[in-house]
């Protein structure tokens, strides 16, 4: 491998991999009003429940405002709305709608199909090996 050949490097092909990953789910996810980013801000109100936007920070990598944004616009589209915490009303938990919640099972058939149809050529123990590096890449970001 030559040297300075960044198209060998692994955090290349991670990037290349995100950026193209992002631009066809948006694509997909647009039959369903939604972009990949406002997927992964409702998939975590899915799994968990009801978050404020720093709860949210914790799990998804972006920045305050970038969230703040995309929060803003769920609401527009009302698929989320915000409802200040009974301890603390400085303090606003971002909650699904009914119609943010009818969303789950077709996004997720959306990216579910994504996957099989990028990764269908690794065996399920290739899979595992390939996402276990990955995660142990992100811990040492």
């Amino acid at each position: 491998m030559k040297k300075n050949s960044f198209s060998n490097h692994i955090g290349y092909f991670v990037q290349e991999i995100a950026r193209k990953s992002s631009v066809t789910l948006n694509e997909e996810l647009e039959v369903l009003g939604i972009t990949y980013a406002q997927f992964r801000v409702i998939n975590c109100l899915w799994k968990k429940g009801p978050l404020s936007q720093k709860e949210i920070l914790k799990t998804i990598s972006v920045s305050p405002p970038t969230l703040t944004g995309t929060v803003d616009i769920l609401e527009k589209k009302k698929l989320v709305y915000r409802k200040p915490e009974e301890e603390d009303a400085r303090t606003k938990k971002i909650h699904l709608t009914e119609v943010g919640n009818e969303l789950q099972e077709k996004a997720w058939n959306i990216i579910d199909n994504f996957e099989e149809r990028t990764t269908s050529f690794m065996s399920k123990k290739e899979k595992k090996l390939v996402l276990d590096a990955m995660k142990q890449m992100e811990k040492r970001i």
